[in-house]
């Protein structure tokens, strides 16, 4: 429910809610109240004046407050139908890219990894647990490493990095392709904003690094270059 519907639905409960008071009111004042008063002025009862008003605020809230709480309820379960709907479409197009999607938690270590990790033979979920570090086979790997497990967000993030990422060895494609170029993008993962991330002296707590890697493909993958001719 957003702010603005949640205020008019507790406005309307408390003009309600006040209509019935007065009425309650009323109904006590000109024709209750002169019938059971004098049935037991014998004997003294101090408050019950101010005994019958409250019972009169109660019992109109008793009757307002189920409508008030259905019409919650209602909107919860709209929110919570569109929040699954949601997450089932981002779900469906991260499982179905061709794009490497993987995160790392703070110490570098694959926390998920989409089934598009099947491009270098790795079975689903067959990375996680991995150190990233493990998973390149480059010459500068070292270089690298920081710019992938980066906390940065927003421009100062890694983008277009070239990496190697090793292939499986359990693969058959292993013996003849050891790794496959990918450009990877890397950014931090805080609990709070990215402004608040950029934001000196608050603060904040980091849970790890989004990577999405990209497979490069090269002209000559593209186009092969043809068999020079027999003179």
């Amino acid at each position: 429910m957003s702010p603005e519907n949640f205020k008019k639905k507790i406005w309307k409960h408390f003009g309600t809610t006040l209509v019935l008071v007065l009425a309650l009111s009323l109904v006590w004042e000109f024709g209750l109240e002169s019938v059971i008063k004098p049935a037991i002025s014998q004997g003294e009862m101090p408050g019950f004046d101010t005994g019958v008003h409250i019972g009169i605020i109660l019992l109109a809230m008793l009757f307002t407050l189920p409508g008030l709480m259905g019409g919650v309820q209602k909107t919860g379960k709209k929110t919570v139908t569109e929040l699954g709907k949601t997450e089932r479409r981002y779900k469906s197009i991260v499982e179905s890219t061709n794009d490497l999607i993987f995160q790392l938690d703070n110490h570098g270590i694959v926390v998920f990894a989409n089934p598009a990790v099947r491009l270098l033979g790795y079975e689903d979920g067959e990375i996680v647990g991995e150190f990233v570090g493990d998973l390149l086979l480059m010459d500068n790997k070292e270089e690298a490493l920081p710019r992938i497990m980066t906390k940065r967000v927003g421009h100062r993030a890694t983008y277009n990095l070239p990496v190697q990422l090793r292939t499986s060895p359990n693969s058959v494609i292993s013996t003849e392709i050891p790794a496959i170029e990918f450009a990877v993008d890397a950014c931090g993962l805080w609990e709070e904003s990215d402004e608040q991330v950029q934001t000196r002296g608050v603060a904040k707590n980091f849970v790890g690094t989004l990577c999405i890697a990209r497979a490069v493909i090269k002209p000559e993958d593209l186009h092969p270059q043809k068999e020079a001719e027999v003179v």
